[in-house]
């Protein structure tokens, strides 16, 4: 008698899902080894984001922001982001930002979320103009400010 299996709960979406999350660990592991950041580029995020928003961030595991060190063209640098969250009524992901500092427009990319029906996974390409602090901020549903920040050098302007 041949016994027959089948792939149930198996979907493309979950497939993808566990990909980019381990890319996202990856990178995440790759950073742990570079070292923590510096306390002042810490600090002039924040007060970047100060400025933007009136509210403070924290940096927080949560946000997971992959993306490549060093990249040969500043015009579509790829970036993929997660946030850690059940996305439920109770605790959810409102909207996601994307800020590159030395570009000529800092906010990059913003993203909405609505709990229960969507989950906080973004994959994309944006442009650089030059090496720079791309910052990832996550405004949760009790008004938290959770940031993940990375840096990557880019060796053509991709903002011209």
């Amino acid at each position: 008698m041949v016994e027959k299996t089948s792939a149930t709960g198996v979907t493309r979406r979950t497939v993808l899902g566990t990909i980019v999350g381990g890319g996202a660990g990856l990178a995440t592991g790759r950073l742990s080894t570079q070292g923590l950041a510096a306390p002042a580029a810490i600090d002039e995020a924040v007060a970047l984001v100060q400025e933007l928003t009136g509210k403070t961030p924290t940096v927080s595991d949560r946000v997971r922001l992959s993306m490549p060190a060093h990249f040969a063209n500043g015009y579509t640098v790829p970036l993929t982001l997660t946030v850690a969250s059940p996305m439920t009524d109770a605790d959810h992901v409102r909207r996601v930002i994307v800020l590159a500092p030395r570009n000529p427009i800092v906010t990059v990319a913003s993203f909405h979320f609505v709990p229960l029906r969507s989950e906080p996974r973004i994959a994309t390409r944006i442009r650089l103009a030059e090496a720079q602090d791309v910052l990832a901020l996550a405004e949760m549903n009790d008004g938290a400010l959770l940031m993940a920040r990375m840096h990557v050098d880019v060796a053509t302007n991709g903002c011209e």
